[in-house]
């Protein structure tokens, strides 16, 4: 039982040998046409896309700790940096889009705007209607209405 073990370990590792590899790689065709050329840099790019997705998921841990930290304001432009360029995935827009609605509305924010809040949540629903966070960004954005016609009233009632 060991010797055909042994005979099937050495066998694997005989086969799978760094020259066999190279050999393999060196024996690959160059493409001549540039269509084929363009199905080469296809991979590439498929690659390029994975990098960028990474970097916005980067981006965004790295806005969300700046809030946690304080530092809403480069927050903030992260966020919009994610949210303008359109190499990144719709999910990953919609959620710095959602992330800054939440950072207007926020009262820890000494500029917290709660327009600017209804805004970017406006902004989600209709740039991005098949978002997971539509529905949410709809309830908040009614919620902030509510709150905004709430202070008004008060401010009328205060007045007179």
């Amino acid at each position: 039982m060991r010797v055909i073990l042994l005979f099937i370990c050495c066998f694997v590792l005989f086969s799978c040998t760094e020259h066999k590899l190279v050999k393999d790689f060196e024996k690959q065709t160059i493409p001549k046409s540039a269509a084929g050329l363009e199905e080469f840099r296809m991979v590439d790019d498929d690659e390029n896309k994975v990098i960028t997705q990474k970097n916005a998921n980067a981006k965004l841990v790295y806005a969300d700790n700046l809030i946690k930290l304080g530092d809403y304001e480069l927050a903030i432009r992260i966020y919009l940096e994610v949210y303008e360029d359109i190499k990144y995935r719709d999910n990953q827009r919609d959620d710095a889009l959602f992330k800054l609605g939440k950072t207007y509305e926020s009262v820890l924010y000494e500029d917290a705007d709660i327009n600017q809040s209804i805004y970017y949540y406006q902004l989600i629903i209709t740039e991005f209607p098949l978002s997971d966070r539509r529905l949410e960004a709809f309830q908040r954005s009614e919620l902030l209405k509510l709150q905004l016609e709430e202070r008004e009233i008060y401010k009328n009632n205060t007045t007179e």
